[in-house]
């Protein structure tokens, strides 16, 4: 796929612009109901309290049956730790677009989008007969790298998206960055041994390796680079979103944060806040209780929880912005039962239990990079969290 072209003509106006000049020149949706927020529609998860939770005036509890899902002409961000359901969510998603007629586009960076799985959720959607017809309506796009990405989101070709799409799903956004910006323990390893051997001055070419001093400022520059790349990302994705009115979902994973906190708590892998904050209008957590199963077969219930909405960032845990789950065979099965959640603080995104086993370092995704970057949080403030 041809992802740069040289008479193609990319908006340079700003994604907020963009969204309220579409916004005035579409009609009037006054009246129906499966359009919500600035008039431009929704993309159901296939989940009614889910649908109902990320409305922005939803108070918790309130019905779907007015609407709700992934806004269009918005950017969305779902994180949690590996196997957790991300991509089985992003593909029930997926289902409900494409048994509506719309286009969706898949973009993998680590693995390929599961087709067998997606014919399967197709052919068992209301005994669908289409199934086959339908699933050529997804567009899958495979970027096995950072710069393929970044080419594809900011130098998009003509094609790009096709013409009635109205979602798109990056899974996941945070893979092709672990090639390219290492974490400080990695870069630290590396610095050390350029610097016994007499090499080049470490990964940034720098005159000042041997020093203390100069693997911080090394280190440090990778950091505030990576930030920058990543806020020039979700800038593109929210414009992508914006001028085609279609929502774009970006997967993301997690790194654990162990030090000055009272139990290993999650965090976004690319939780890097300025543009990156600004442009995720909603964002998900998936997360896994290990003691809670339901039915005969004892399946694992699944949570998602609502940790932004509307652009704005929730302060305190509710029950009507809690959604338990569990995967089945034809899709996701929405659990009605729950518990109030105490209301928590939110600079404590998600906690781990305490008495669930904490994993080796190589079965959590990013966990090496907390150790070091806590050192730079706390000499450099919020500029450098990663």
């Amino acid at each position: 796929m041809d992802h740069a072209s040289p008479d193609l003509l990319i908006p340079s106006i700003p994604a907020s612009q963009a969204l309220r000049l579409q916004s005035s020149q579409q009609p009037s949706s006054a009246g129906v109901p499966s359009q919500g927020l600035l008039g431009l529609g929704f993309v159901s998860t296939g989940l009614a309290s889910l649908d109902a939770a990320i409305l922005p005036s939803a108070g918790g509890g309130t019905s779907a049956g007015n609407g709700g899902g992934f806004a269009r002409g918005s950017a969305a961000e779902v994180y949690g730790p590996p196997g957790v359901g991300k991509t089985s969510l992003l593909l029930n998603t997926a289902v409900k677009a494409l048994a509506a007629g719309e286009r969706v586009v898949w973009i993998d960076t680590s693995s390929p989008i599961p087709k067998p799985r997606l014919q399967q959720l197709l052919s068992n959607l209301n005994n669908n007969n289409n199934a086959n017809k339908e699933i050529e309506n997804i567009t899958h796009i495979r970027t096995p790298s950072l710069p393929h990405l970044l080419a594809l989101l900011t130098h998009p070709p003509t094609t790009f998206p096709p013409p009635g799409t109205s979602l798109v799903v990056v899974d996941s956004v945070s893979a092709p960055f672990q090639s390219y910006f290492p974490n400080p323990t990695e870069i630290r390893s590396r610095l050390e041994t350029s610097s016994s051997t007499g090499g080049g001055g470490g990964p940034t070419g720098g005159t000042s390796r041997g020093t203390p001093g100069g693997k911080d400022q090394q280190t440090q520059f990778l950091l505030n680079r990576k930030r920058a790349v990543t806020s020039d990302l979700a800038s593109h994705a929210a414009k992508l979103a914006s001028t085609h009115n279609l929502a774009v979902v970006l997967v993301n994973q997690t790194h654990t944060k162990i030090r000055g906190l009272p139990r290993p708590t999650l965090y976004p892998a690319l939780a890097t806040g300025g543009a990156w904050e600004s442009c995720i209008s909603t964002r998900i957590v998936l997360y896994r209780d290990f003691f809670e199963r339901v039915g005969k077969k004892g399946e694992k219930v699944r949570f998602a929880e609502m940790m932004k909405k509307g652009g704005k960032v929730l302060g305190a845990r509710k029950e009507g912005d809690i959604v338990r789950f569990v995967i089945e065979d034809n899709g996701l099965r929405e659990l009605q039962t729950g518990t109030q959640p105490e209301s928590i603080p939110i600079s404590t995104p998600i906690s781990l239990p305490v008495s669930v086993r904490k994993r080796k370092v190589g079965e959590i995704a990013d966990s090496e990079e907390e150790e070091d970057e806590d050192e730079f949080e706390d000499d450099l403030g919020d500029e450098y969290i990663n």
